[in-house]
């Protein structure tokens, strides 16, 4: 049955005027989006060490200022750790949804701002297609399951973008475009602020219209609050870890990736890079903007919100061409308003379209998308590389926490990848091969994780103890990570030694917990329980513990010189 013109009006109509239903709607696939990745095959090799270190450090050692990882490196800004912290104090530990959570919700406010923006500019099939469009990409589908900062940042940059129009078009508010470009650079520095701000290359643009817009309106108090609440935490970092700050923040990250190649070494990536993963609403997005160019819209708010959103794209794209560092997840700030531009041109051509065709169209197009995000994350992706080792890696972690739980006191050499520790909590310093050596030699019981267990043994010398391998994992027929030790088994015994960087610990009836910036959090198992600190460094280390017995917990500090040994008691 057809759908007569009176009928789809109306349809139509009660969309845009009651969008509730499209939200959820809208909501609905990415949460299913999020699912189909979190239920997936997992992947902790990827960037989720630095990060859950960092949330590790924030969570156990109390770090909000200069969460590092677990090289001690603090080179982005804390904002996306700070998020993922509260996610994991709320849950009670650091795992992949508390890891990926932030970035999923910045992902669904972006799903919900190209829908709004584009039926508040070019009406309620823009939206609506522009929306599906960007939930439907590989973007997004990547995008929502990251433990990478740019999901968040994305978010920020269009705030900082939407604040910047709407102080343009009406001559006020720019103290929140400089409030959303603090947020935007506490979450990945100041190039926030410059995509953020591309399309006020409108504003020229504008002028040949016959309706010119200026820019109007006082920035002092934006500006203001932006240092303040940018530089605040800049002192405060740089007080707590002076200048290697500098080293990591600035010199690793932006120095080094501004100057790792020539300007422009490879501008076709970009171009390339987004028409792939924004494919095939891609080529929409191109022809949108050939359109904005060539029959720009004659109503002065469309027509200037559409040539914001081209300079927005258009302006982001040159930048990352031109940039020495380029690899395709840093598109991610540009993709929504080529979304917005895609969804107008697609509201274009199907404006004879019924809206029951267009339900119809948009239902195909995502069964289609979700089949296609099952297929890869839950079946193709098995054959990666780190979905391979993470799988691994779980196994291990499955068999260790059946055996003795999540606290047993491991050693960790450092060629052990620290998804590992990730997937038991903790953030132990790692030893040598030769602290590992020592540790295994001496006579009481030792459980070290290593992965170049050969290069263990020789680093054991001649007439070695017995070293037995109580458990490990494989990826295909290679051997990945094994735990070995001068005892049979892996079980809990009365005492136990382990290595926490050049500190060897040898405990009696006592458990660890967590081990963050020099500081180690014992607690007893049994009412005699006791602890030996033992210095292997070369030259004085400052020790502190803390102590958790029956009673008060208690804080205990001393600064232990090269080989000195140190006896503590629980009370």
């Amino acid at each position: 049955m057809r759908t007569s013109g009176s009928d789809q009006e109306t349809l139509d109509d009660a969309s845009a005027a009651h969008p509730t239903l499209t939200i959820l709607a809208l909501s609905l696939i990415a949460i299913a989006i999020f699912v189909i990745r979190l239920t997936g095959l997992p992947d902790l090799v990827d960037n989720e060490y630095r990060l859950g270190a960092s949330v590790l450090n924030v969570v156990q050692g109390g770090n909000w200022i200069t969460p590092h990882d677990a090289f001690g490196n603090t080179d982005k800004p804390p904002m996306l750790t700070w998020l993922s912290a509260l996610v994991s104090l709320a849950v009670g530990r650091v795992n992949a949804f508390t890891l990926y959570l932030p970035t999923a919700l910045a992902t669904l406010a972006l799903v919900l701002l190209v829908f709004t923006t584009g039926r508040r500019y070019f009406g309620w099939r823009a939206g609506l297609f522009g929306a599906l469009m960007y939930l439907s990409s590989n973007v997004v589908s990547q995008q929502i399951a990251t433990a990478r900062w740019d999901g968040v940042f994305a978010l920020t940059v269009a705030l900082v973008a939407l604040a910047a129009f709407h102080a343009w078009t009406s001559e006020h508010g720019w103290t929140i475009f400089w409030l959303a470009a603090a947020v935007s650079t506490l979450t990945k520095g100041p190039l926030g602020l410059v995509l953020g701000s591309l399309g006020l290359l409108a504003v020229p643009w504008e002028r040949r219209s016959g309706h010119p817009r200026p820019l109007r309106g006082s920035h002092a108090l934006g500006i203001v609050l932006f240092l303040a609440i940018v530089g605040g935490w800049f002192l405060a970092a740089y007080r707590q870890a002076g200048s290697h700050l500098i080293d990591n923040m600035v010199r690793s990250e932006l120095v080094r990736h501004a100057m790792m190649r020539a300007p422009g070494h490879r501008f076709r990536k970009p171009p390339s890079d987004f028409l792939a993963n924004f494919a095939p609403w891609s080529l929409l997005t191109l022809l949108g903007i050939w359109h904005v160019w060539s029959a720009p819209a004659a109503e002065d708010g469309a027509r200037r919100f559409e040539r914001f959103c081209c300079w927005w794209f258009a302006g982001g794209l040159f930048l990352f061409a031109i940039s020495p560092h380029n690899p395709a997840r840093l598109l991610y700030p540009i993709i929504p308003p080529a979304a917005i531009i895609a969804g107008r041109e697609l509201a274009r051509i199907a404006r004879a379209v019924g809206p029951h065709t267009i339900f119809r169209g948009c239902a195909l197009v995502t069964v289609i998308a979700l089949t296609c995000f099952v297929a890869k994350y839950h079946h193709f992706d098995r054959r990666r590389e780190h979905i391979r080792k993470t799988l691994a890696l779980l196994d291990l972690h499955a068999n260790v926490h059946d055996r003795t739980g999540d606290d047993f006191p491991l050693t960790y050499v450092a060629d052990v990848p620290f998804a590992l520790q990730l997937t038991f909590n903790t953030m132990r310093p790692t030893v040598t091969f030769r602290q590992a050596a020592v540790l295994l030699r001496d006579e009481a019981p030792a459980y070290v994780v290593v992965h170049d267990a050969p290069r263990l043994r020789r680093e054991l010398g001649r007439d070695p103890p017995p070293l037995y391998e109580v458990a490990g994992c494989s990826v295909g027929s290679t051997t990945y990570i094994v735990i070995v030790s001068n005892r049979p088994t892996l079980e809990w015994r009365d005492q136990l030694a382990m290595g926490i960087g050049p500190l060897r610990l040898r405990l009696s009836g006592a458990g660890v917990g967590p081990t963050q910036d020099g500081r180690i959090v014992l607690h007893s198992r049994t009412d005699a329980a006791s602890v030996t600190v033992a210095n292997g460094a070369s030259e004085s280390t400052t020790v502190v513990l803390d102590l958790e017995g029956q009673g008060p917990s208690k804080r205990t500090v001393r600064q232990l010189t090269a080989g000195e040994t140190w006896r503590v008691a629980f009370e």
